[in-house]
């Protein structure tokens, strides 16, 4: 199988520049001569980090987030390959590792440190929708960063939020500012998400209002 991380700009909303780019990855499918999501996210651990490389080097701003699963985010063979990486190619706050979903509480404290020790930045994804407040409370202490999937919720772009989804965009970028958590706000597609982002005071955005996500020499060409 071909792999190849895709990259997503995640944008600062008031200063319009690229904070840093999500890399997500596909799959080559050679019968319909494609790139796609994978079968599989559990890649070994050289895999991912050949990726990330490749990624990094083909990208201006190189300061990248890659999704890891439970599985991979307790592999201590990740994790030694991955801080090794780290410690010899990047500077602090270069790499987040998103969470698509929480881990154990004692395997987020005791891996979590391995990689802040390294200056990496953690990350939960999909709060409010797949990942809710009553299941991650007790984690927040220990990441960095909460990621709001609205396309996770809305199933229309012509409409306005609905009060239950635009509640709950709320009281996670709240929560985000009471404990001094990075926000980003995903999904972003309209003028108005951008509006409601700012009157919220959220200023990361992703979101195909930007760019869906490219290869990554595509960001080198769009300057």
């Amino acid at each position: 199988m071909t792999y190849k991380f895709f990259a997503q700009p995640i944008q600062h909303l008031i200063t319009h520049q690229t904070i840093l780019y999500e890399l997500l990855l596909r799959q080559w499918d050679a019968t319909a001569q494609r790139w796609q999501r994978p079968d599989t996210f559990e890649l070994p651990a050289d895999t991912v980090i050949s990726l990330l490389d490749t990624a990094i080097a083909d990208l201006a701003n190189s300061r990248v987030s890659i999704n890891l699963t439970c599985q991979q985010f307790a592999s201590t063979t990740l994790l030694h390959q991955l801080t090794t990486y780290i410690h010899n190619h990047l500077e602090p706050r270069q790499l987040t590792i998103e969470l698509v979903a929480p881990p154990t509480l004692p395997v987020l404290q005791s891996v979590g440190a391995v990689y802040r020790a390294t200056g990496t930045l953690i990350a939960f994804d999909d709060v409010g929708s797949d990942n809710h407040f009553a299941t991650i409370n007790h984690l927040l202490p220990y990441v960095n960063t909460l990621k709001f999937a609205l396309q996770n919720m809305r199933t229309t772009t012509d409409q306005p939020l609905p009060p239950a989804i635009l509640s709950n965009l709320k009281f996670w970028a709240t929560k985000a500012a009471e404990e001094q958590l990075l926000f980003t706000l995903e999904g972003i597609e309209t003028p108005n998400d951008i509006t409601l982002a700012k009157q919220l005071g959220v200023y990361r955005g992703q979101g195909y209002y930007f760019s869906q996500p490219q290869i990554p020499q595509h960001f080198n060409q769009a300057q």
